[in-house]
């Protein structure tokens, strides 16, 4: 059974004919990692964040809970302090001491329970109050009014509390701890010798623990009270209780916070079951310190939610990036396979099949090589024929003397006693869009010519010769001289049109065809050549028109007017392309293209695009080019070979300006890292002071737009942003190490109280004086 679970897996995963795709079902377990692996980094940065968050939230709430718990408590605690030194101040005690009280003690004594009687029902927290001193041995108590010492339940805690020095003091003495309350103590008499006595306050620990917060217990320790909130205290019985106690006092956390010089914190430290616990506490003037301690247990429970979201999210978008990536990947390996299977059933027999896609390419490629190389071999052998060289030598003007013309051309066949016009067919198209090669100008010429071959096989009218010259299909065409020209013309065009037709039509070729004039001597087939030539040269200006007649093309240009080189257009160019605005130089170019246009005349339309690559060549330089770098790429020798104005353009808009801006920004961005060094640097001196963007950027000589983008580019955070990091830090510095009130430091960093304690409040979560209070 599990094996053939497994099995299952492995063909889903990797196919059930593992060799016939291995790269599809690599990729698709390559592209999974790729979707999985940012997935799970991004979820482990979420759930840090979120768990430091709610740790850092769940702090912020102890710490608001502990002040709230210490206002309340330390209001309880000076109240009781202020009843027991009003209580002592009272004129029948001060009397007592004096001596002034021995002739009538029961009246004073009955007076002062009545006292006592009143500052105990007044105070809800209050038990018990009484008073004793050491001459009438005697116990003065709201519960149980006038008594011996010895028959008071807790005269061991009186002679505890006598031998006290003098002053006042919160206890826990052992009666205390076994019924629940803690004792204020305030011996008496303040000053003097002599008589003493003490003023006793018992005060209910759960009275308030229920007013303070739940689950919260009070601990002394000579004049030192701990008030501890721990989570479900008082759910323990009595004897539970007891052993948490002492272990509670015995805590080391308790310890550390005691040696604690900062008045609020934080940390983490055992806690009373043994496990990590954090201790946050609150100290207050008065020598008493408010504890919360949270169980580690108790925050991982609350934060539980956390992970499960975070897991199920990670988990979800994982299965929903595998599923996306498996099926968009066979999506894409689709066209792949529909070629490989293609391949196999052309080469079958004569290609060997593999395992692999990569091979059976690198197979199918080898294959085509072999073949290309017979085809070359073939292409060796069926070079011009010594009829074909004679015509590419007639049409090139290499013979000087007519007799030999004559000589070879009666040798070769060829009629001297005709008529005769030179077509030429240049293809436009096939290597702009990278179907061949400029090496492979032979195999086009080769195709163009077997094209025209056909046509004019078919032509009733017309006979010559075709040949290839220079890459170019060229027709020699010829006639009887008693033939009608206008006929003959008409026949000419109708041929070139078919040519033009055919080679779209079957090659997808858009060729563009000169013809030159009729001649009636061998010899001046050359000077047709070159009128065909020459009408190919208009397409710098004439795009429209694929069959360019030379005697229409010369009657139409008429005589040309005087033009200026369109300088206005060549400054905006270089000032687009200096600004990066590639879309303004394009459109710059062609207002340039259809300035020079009407001139109609290729030498000025030619030297005018020379001029203005000369213009963004030495512009280039300014920028901080190297005059040896541009030269690698031979621009003029590139500009040369374009021969229409679409071409032309094609090369100033897709190569030269996006070469110009690649080559600018290098430079800008080695020039800009070193100018936003020294702009940071000059604000973080100069945080106090009022700094703008306009004075930096002219400080370094650049534009406050191009500084700005600059800036966010290479320090991440815009302009403004930065100086108002640098203003907090610097008004850190000034909270930590001076005395400064607040108001001063906003004045000295240049802003208002209150735009500083925003500004602060956003950038650290703090105001400054609750910031002074922590760090200092």
């Amino acid at each position: 059974m599990a094996s053939q679970i497994g099995r299952k897996l492995r063909n889903f995963f990797i196919g059930k004919h593992a060799a016939q795709g291995k790269y599809l079902h690599r990729l698709i377990w390559i592209s999974c990692i790729s979707i999985c692996i940012p997935i799970l980094l991004a979820g482990i940065i979420y759930y840090q964040f979120s768990m430091d968050r709610v740790r850092q939230q769940f702090l912020d709430e102890n710490k608001s809970t502990l002040v709230m718990m210490k206002d309340r408590a330390e209001r309880i605690m000076q109240n009781i302090e202020q009843e027991s030194l009003q209580l002592s101040l009272d004129p029948r005690i001060n009397d007592f001491f004096a001596g002034r009280m021995e002739d009538a003690p029961l009246i004073w004594h009955q007076q002062l329970l009545q006292e006592i009687t009143l500052v105990k029902n007044a105070n809800s927290f209050i038990d018990e109050i009484y008073f004793y001193n050491n001459e009438e041995d005697l116990l003065l108590t709201n519960r149980y009014g006038a008594i011996d010492k010895d028959s008071y339940k807790h005269k061991d805690e009186i002679d505890q509390l006598m031998k006290l020095a003098s002053g006042s003091q919160w206890l826990f003495l052992p009666a205390g701890k076994k019924e629940g309350y803690i004792t204020f103590a305030r011996k008496l008499p303040v000053v003097g010798s002599g008589k003493s006595g003490v003023l006793v306050f018992e005060i209910e620990t759960s009275l308030i623990s229920s007013f303070l917060q739940a689950d919260t217990t009070i601990l002394t320790k000579g004049s030192e009270m701990v008030l501890i909130s721990y989570p479900d205290l008082f759910k323990l019985d009595a004897k539970e209780k007891g052993g948490f106690m002492k272990r509670l006092e015995n805590l080391e956390g308790l310890q550390t916070l005691r040696t604690a010089d900062s008045t609020i914190g934080s940390f983490y430290e055992t806690g009373p079951d043994g496990r990590p616990a954090q201790f946050t506490y609150v100290k207050s003037m008065f020598g008493r310190t408010y504890v919360t301690v949270t169980p580690e247990q108790m925050l991982a429970g609350r934060i539980q939610w956390i992970r499960v979201v975070t897991f199920s999210a990670v988990l979800f978008f994982i299965l929903l990036g595998i599923l996306l990536t498996y099926f968009n990947t066979k999506r894409v390996y689709s066209p792949i396979g529909k070629l490989i299977q293609h391949s196999r059933q052309l080469g079958e027999g004569r290609i060997q099949s593999k395992a692999d896609e990569f091979a059976y390419i690198s197979a199918c490629l080898d294959f085509l090589s072999s073949e290309a190389e017979k085809l070359g071999g073939y292409m060796e052998k069926v070079q011009p024929t010594l009829r074909e060289r004679c015509l590419q030598q007639l049409v090139n003007g290499e013979y000087v003397r007519s007799e030999l013309l004559i000589q070879e051309c009666e040798s070769f066949g060829i009629d001297i006693h005709s008529t005769y016009c030179v077509i030429v067919v240049e293809v436009e198209n096939a290597f702009k869009e990278q179907r061949f090669f400029p090496k492979d100008k032979p195999i086009v010429a080769f195709a163009v010519s077997n094209v025209m071959q056909e046509l004019l096989q078919k032509n009733e009218l017309l006979s010559g010769y075709i040949f290839a010259n220079h890459g170019k299909g060229v027709a020699l065409l010829q006639w009887d001289n008693d033939a009608g020209p206008v006929r003959l013309s008409q026949a000419v065009r109708s041929f070139a049109e078919s040519v033009n037709e055919s080679l779209m039509s079957y090659l997808s070729f858009k060729a563009a065809i000169g013809i030159g004039r009729s001649y009636s001597h061998i010899a001046d087939v050359p000077v047709s050549f070159r009128e065909a030539e020459l009408a190919l040269q208009y397409r710098i200006y004439e795009e429209a028109e694929p069959v360019m007649y030379i005697e229409d093309l010369e009657n139409r240009s008429g005589k040309q007017a005087s033009f200026r080189y369109p300088r206005e257009q060549e400054n905006s160019i270089v000032d687009a392309l200096a600004k990066g605005e590639l879309e303004q130089a394009r459109q710059s170019l062609v207002q340039f293209t259809e300035s020079i246009r009407p001139s109609q005349s290729y030498n000025f339309i030619y030297q005018s695009y020379h001029v203005l690559l000369s213009a963004i060549i030495t512009s280039l330089e300014k920028q901080g080019g190297s005059i040896l770098d541009l030269l690698e790429y031979n621009l003029f020798g590139q500009l040369e070979t374009k021969q229409t104005s679409r071409e032309i353009f094609d090369w100033f808009n897709d190569n030269l300006f996006p070469l110009y801006h690649k080559l600018t920004e290098e430079y800008r961005s080695s020039a800009g890292q070193s100018a936003v060094l020294q702009i940071s640097k000059y604000i973080r001196e100069h945080s106090t002071e009022d700094l703008s963007l306009v004075q930096c950027a002219e400080m370094i000589g650049m534009s406050p737009s191009y500084l700005s983008r600059l800036f966010k580019k290479e320090m991440g955070v815009n302009f403004l942003e930065f100086v108002v990091e640098c203003k907090v830090e610097e008004a850190k510095r000034l909270l930590l190490e001076t005395d400064m009130n607040v108001s001063d430091i906003a004045a000295a960093i240049g802003y208002s109280e209150r735009n500083l304690n925003r500004i602060f409040q956003r950038h650290t979560r703090m105001n400054p004086s609750i910031f002074r209070a922590e760090h200092r």
